[in-house]
């Protein structure tokens, strides 16, 4: 079913350009172009001046009668007579084509909704929710995700689009890139390997018995995978199943805790009120005897205002005299007893203090207990003949043949000090040289085209887009230069801090600057400041270049010894040393996320893997390598070159992958 679909496919395609038939106009011969595709062929013969009087077909150079010379070439491809067999052929497949795809994930629910999008790594359709959804999903955010149109939708099943189609064009594998370990559709190998030495289709490949057993070389692989995934998965569970444990156990700490810590405080509670009333019961002593001398004075006056009432009614004068003047001795102790009185009368007012222990107590226990995780690595599940096996799937470069490029001018000061460089889309270098304070271009054969003087001195260079660069300067600048047939400074932007790396990713330009330890600016393509990412950890050597993976997640840079990862909001997530890497200066990444970094005491360029394992080194001193400080990839990873301190040679190297 699937040969006789394919066979369908090549009966539909136009020989020239590879594509589904657009208006099939058929020669002399049989043989069927698009119109388009035609018209340009014989352009192309007029511009080569060859006569038209006959036209070679461009599969069997049979001649098919060309219409009178003075016609426009457009009217002499729409003179040829239309292939009505194909249209028909057309028309069937599309009706074919036209067949809605509906979302899967919503058909398990009974949902019938249209597709919009493909995930290559769950061989998913998904509709528009489904397709938002996915992207923001933690195990599935990473996933690759096309984009189509119902007419792009190919009418094969989900299996087929996923492994035998390009994910990038959704087009059918056709050639292998040896060079670079890839499977490519024809669109791929035009765009990205056309000048990869190693291209063959896959049908010459599958001659070579060696390729023959890559089936079940590759099953054998599958298989270590999934057992040390199970191994995993096994000791994963066994610790998931240990945490419910762990929880009862902290649970009964936790109430043990406060129990106590309760039982404590009700009887600090209950002595501290039992003090409260022995205190209230000897100040209500004091004053109840206090009231009744009061009392007792009062009743002894009143008793002497009653005598002598009586004796003034009576008229005895003498009983009277005697009594009155007996009442009189009494005032001065009545006084001095009301003198005593007062003086022992007080306000009263009882306050309680917390003691200084409790107070701070209750200020400052926010909580029972702090929380720590202890961690320690696991035991190693899998040998490590189990991923030495593995790691040999990863493409791996190694060095094929060197071009030694000199960058110094014959009106060059000094010598070159090349800290940065780039590979430009067309193939061209641009380099700066800090010394002599010039932007120098090379065309993709390695020579000299044209420099730009520099009021500062440079440092580091990334691509803005197709036209234009961005370069880091020693005056708190960065500079945008176009890059034509010449080199043009179009605008200087102020930044107010040292620069020094720089590099772009997802229509961003992030710089390295330095201010109280390591900091990144995020600037967008207009270089309007979008973030500030400060690092976490203020680090002690400051980081001389950085790179950015290509979703913008993790930013690599060199420190110290070093190559420190931290995610895009600064936290460090971790570090790699290695006893072949001394003095870590320049940093870049593959296609595939490998990590190439420059040793520069070392003389080593070491490859490293993201999650931080040593593929080997690359480049040493066995490959003439001295003092590394910089690095540079071209597009295809087909080339790397390598920039030395304070030396006029740049060393490009070609790479092979194994």
């Amino acid at each position: 079913m699937a040969e006789g679909q394919d066979n369908m496919d090549k009966q539909l395609n136009c020989p020239i350009c590879l594509e589904t038939f657009e208006s099939p106009k058929v020669l002399a011969c049989l043989h069927t172009f698009c119109e388009k595709c035609i018209s340009k062929h014989v352009s192309g013969l007029r511009e080569e001046g060859t006569l038209l009087n006959v036209i070679a077909c461009p599969v069997c150079r049979n001649p098919t009668p060309a219409p009178a010379s003075d016609r426009t070439t457009e009217d002499w491809s729409s003179k040829l007579p239309s292939n009505y067999i194909v249209i028909s052929l057309l028309e069937s497949y599309h009706s074919k084509m036209d067949c809605p795809v509906y979302c899967q994930p919503c058909l398990t629910n009974d949902q019938h909704r249209l597709s919009v999008a493909y995930c290559v790594t769950c061989m998913e359709y998904l509709c528009e929710t489904c397709h938002d959804c996915h992207k923001k999903f933690k195990v599935s955010k990473d996933h690759t995700i096309t984009i189509h149109t119902l007419s792009d939708i190919p009418n094969l099943n989900p299996a087929e689009n996923s492994m035998y189609r390009c994910s990038k064009h959704m087009k059918k594998y056709k050639y292998s890139c040896q060079l670079h370990k890839e499977l490519c559709c024809y669109k791929c190998a035009f765009e990205y390997h056309k000048n990869c030495g190693g291209l063959f289709t896959l049908e010459n490949l599958l001659k070579d018995t060696k390729n023959k057993r890559h089936n079940q070389t590759t099953l054998d692989y599958l298989d270590v995978l999934k057992g040390m995934f199970l191994t995993l998965i096994k000791h994963r569970t066994k610790t998931l199943e240990s945490i419910p444990q762990q929880r009862t156990g902290i649970t009964t700490t936790i109430k043990d805790l406060t129990k106590s810590a309760k039982d404590h405080i009700d009887q600090l509670e209950l002595s501290t009120l039992q003090e409260l009333k022995q205190i209230c019961k000897q100040e209500t002593l004091a004053i109840s005897d206090q009231i009744a001398e009061c009392k007792s004075v009062i009743a002894a006056i009143e008793t002497s205002q009653k005598m002598l009432l009586e004796l003034t009614k009576s008229n005895d004068e003498v009983e009277l005299f005697t009594t009155t003047t007996k009442v009189s001795q009494h005032f001065l102790n009545y006084l001095r007893k009301y003198d005593t009185l007062e003086r022992k009368s007080e306000e009263i007012k009882i306050h309680f203090n917390c003691s200084e222990p409790f107070e701070k107590m209750i200020s400052s226990v926010n909580t029972i207990g702090q929380w720590s995780r202890e961690t320690s690595p696991i035991p190693k599940l899998s040998s490590a003949f189990s991923f030495d096996k593995l790691a040999m799937l990863i493409p791996c470069a190694q060095p094929d043949s060197i071009v030694t490029l000199n960058a110094k001018l014959s009106d060059d000061k000094t010598d070159c000090n090349i800290y940065s460089g780039i590979f430009l889309h067309d193939g061209r270098i641009l380099l700066s040289d800090e010394r002599n304070k010039k932007l120098k271009l090379f065309d993709k054969c390695f020579h000299f085209s044209c420099h730009l003087n520099m009021v500062q001195g440079l440092r580091h260079i990334c691509v803005v887009d197709q036209q234009n660069v961005a370069v880091t300067t020693s005056e708190k600048s960065i500079d945008i230069v176009a890059v034509t047939n010449t080199l043009t400074r179009i605008r200087t932007i102020q930044v107010n801090f040292n620069c020094f790396g720089i590099t772009s990713c997802q229509h961003n330009i992030i710089v390295d600057i330095f201010q109280a330890g390591d900091s990144l600016l995020k600037y967008d393509t207009s270089f309007k400041l979008v973030e500030k990412i400060d690092s976490y950890d203020k680090l002690a050597h400051h980081c001389n270049t950085h790179c950015v993976t290509s979703d913008g997640e993790n930013i690599y840079y060199t420190n110290g010894n070093k190559i420190v990862t931290m995610d895009k909001k600064g936290r460090r997530l971790n570090a790699f040393e290695s006893d072949n890497l001394e003095k870590t200066f320049g940093v870049t990444l593959d296609r595939n996320g490998i990590i190439y970094c420059c040793g520069h005491d070392s003389n080593t360029v070491v490859l490293i893997t993201p999650e931080g394992r040593e593929l080997g080194v690359l480049l040493s001193c066995e490959h003439g390598l001295k003092k590394p400080v910089g690095i540079c990839l071209n597009d295809t990873n087909s080339f790397i070159m390598v920039f030395e301190d304070a030396s006029n040679e740049v060393k490009i190297f070609r790479l092979l992958y194994q």
